[in-house]
């Protein structure tokens, strides 16, 4: 958690709507299942790919080999993959993208792992219930059903959901870290354009992570 409070200090993140946020995700999911051991036999031993939003999205996805590899998108990349006729195994979202690409994602079997945080309360209260058997995880102490596999953005989530399960080799495509925002990341503007301080701050806030991992 001493990653996450440094976090909380550089962006004045608020950990109290951190917190009521996971307990609102907590209740609406209750005590379904969550696919666990789907999501485990997905990613452990495995060669695992997994997609940022980053401009060379495009031009990765269309290059990839993913012969026996297990497909990772971060939030909106899904609708990239989905552009090149390719479905993702899986998918990280705080509900940013294009819903309702993730949503057929969701129906062609990806396993959605549906995140909550202070500033997407509205997005878990009128979604969530509409995806098939999430997973669902938080930012701040895990309770009983909200996980925390580490991470902050989706992006380097999704790379540390690979690496809690043990995934045999992870590849990153579209994870530039440049101050160019790639088409993907925000359906509200689905243009390449200039990242906005916030936006590179949380760019770089995601490098850190993976590259402190990577070390």
């Amino acid at each position: 958690m001493a990653e996450y409070r440094k976090i909380c200090r550089e962006l004045g993140i608020s950990h109290d709507s951190d917190r009521d946020a996971r307990d609102l995700i907590g209740s609406l999911i209750g005590e379904a299942p969550q696919p666990l051991g789907k999501l485990e036999s997905l990613i452990r031993n495995r060669d695992v790919v997994i997609f940022g939003a980053g401009p060379s999205l495009g031009k990765g996805v269309k290059e990839i080999d993913k012969q026996n590899k297990t497909l990772i998108a971060a939030d909106g990349t899904a609708s990239c993959l989905l552009e090149n006729g390719l479905y993702p195994d899986i998918i990280v979202t705080d509900l940013d993208g294009d819903i309702n690409d993730l949503l057929l994602a969701n129906r062609f079997g990806a396993l959605m792992v549906i995140h909550a945080h202070g500033d997407n309360v509205p997005q878990i209260n009128s979604l969530l219930l509409k995806f098939k058997s999430p997973v669902v995880t938080t930012q701040v102490e895990p309770i009983k059903n909200v996980h925390n596999f580490f991470g902050f953005t989706d992006g380097d989530r999704a790379f540390f959901l690979a690496k809690h399960f043990g995934a045999r080799k992870i590849d990153l495509i579209g994870f530039d870290f440049g101050d160019t925002v790639g088409k993907y990341s925000d359906p509200k503007d689905p243009t390449e354009h200039k990242a906005s301080e916030m936006k590179l701050k949380k760019l770089g806030i995601a490098e850190r992570l993976i590259k402190g991992a990577l070390k």
